[in-house]
């Protein structure tokens, strides 16, 4: 472990070291900008967040409970099925794990005597200063060698105070037999959600960004607060939502009703004074065209998504990106959870 100034401890994972401190405005960075992908700052998530990924998996392959508990953020969330369960401390992690990791073969367990697992892949999805959403596959095969099942999840590694860490997870298990099966209404649903919400923003019509939302428990975690972000932008401060020294928690879990959905206010007026940057006004919004199912089952959808803003004479104002985590829950497809937002793009800086 590196010291960094004033004798604080650098985040670090297995020897590696990353700095810490609050991350620093980037040159080039034009007046009401945000940073964007194009900045190295954004990249500082990159290395950490795949390092943890690849020891998290090396601690579920090695059935290493105690190791897990070292590279997540406590309390963190995970989507065992279609609501968040939030595990409080390192205590309660090892005393009563979530049935994913839950090692020991038997009843509440996904792992069967002499099981192994095989890595398949992991993926990047978003990317900035303070954390990253990232995607992970792998195959659990029995000792004779067959295939039992694969585990699809999404995962939220963030920078709190100096640590990297996983701070909430979503993972879809499916047996051998189901494997690649298309369960094309939970995508098409998600992605519905995905064009209501832009189409919410685009019509100025609260109803519609209501109808998104999924009754009950929700979990996200923020790597940096669209509004919040841009607010800071147009104040002269584009880097005070990236904060890193001090920060606990970026998990946010909230339950949600129907009085709950009632209260919800965009402000449509406030956000079109902002939402175009130096670009010109905003008009209107359209659902990121490479938005994508990443993993889906019977009542559970991960996905990538995110929007593009545009003036009324069609001239891109920013690009965003963000995974969601969408429930089949009493009937119906909504959301209840997501990583993000990132980023991507933003045309203020092109000016």
């Amino acid at each position: 472990m590196a010291m960094a100034a004033g004798g604080r401890v650098r985040a670090t994972t297995s020897g590696a070291t990353f700095a810490m401190t609050d991350p620093a405005a980037p040159e080039g960075l034009r007046p009401l900008a945000q940073p964007d992908a194009r900045f190295p700052v954004f990249h500082a998530s990159v290395a950490p967040s795949l390092q943890v990924m690849s020891e998290y998996f090396a601690a579920i392959a090695a059935r290493d409970l105690a190791a897990v508990a070292d590279l997540v953020h406590f309390p963190f969330a995970t989507f065992e099925g279609t609501e968040p369960i939030v595990v409080e401390s390192r205590e309660a992690l090892l005393a009563n794990p979530p049935k994913s990791l839950t090692f020991a073969p038997g009843a509440g367990s996904h792992i069967q005597p002499g099981a192994y697992d095989l890595l398949d892949s992991i993926q990047l999805h978003l990317y900035n200063p303070v954390g990253a959403g990232l995607s992970m596959t792998y195959s659990r095969h029995g000792a004779g060698g067959h295939r039992i099942l694969q585990c699809e999840g999404v995962y939220a590694v963030t920078n709190n105070d100096g640590r990297w860490g996983i701070e909430l997870m979503s993972t879809i298990f499916t047996p051998a037999a189901a494997i690649g099966l298309s369960y094309a209404d939970g995508s098409e649903a998600a992605l519905r959600r995905g064009r209501d919400w832009m189409l919410g923003y685009t019509l100025r019509d609260q109803a519609v960004l209501n109808s998104t939302h999924q009754l009950g428990r929700r979990a996200n975690v923020s790597l940096g607060d669209p509004r919040v972000n841009a607010g800071n932008a147009r104040g002269g401060d584009p880097m005070a939502g990236y904060r890193v020294d001090g920060v606990k928690s970026r998990l946010r879990v909230s339950e949600t009703t129907a009085e709950s959905i009632a209260k919800m206010d965009a402000n449509f007026p406030q956000f079109a004074e902002w939402a175009g940057g130096g670009v010109g006004q905003w008009d209107y919004t359209i659902n990121l065209p490479e938005a994508r199912t990443l993993h889906a089952t019977v009542d559970k959808v991960h996905s990538f998504g995110g929007y593009i803003r545009y003036t009324a004479d069609s001239r891109p104002t920013s690009q965003t990106h963000a995974i969601s985590i969408s429930s089949y829950r009493g009937g119906r497809w909504g959301s209840c959870g997501s990583i993000g937002v990132m980023m991507y793009h933003d045309y203020t800086n092109d000016l």
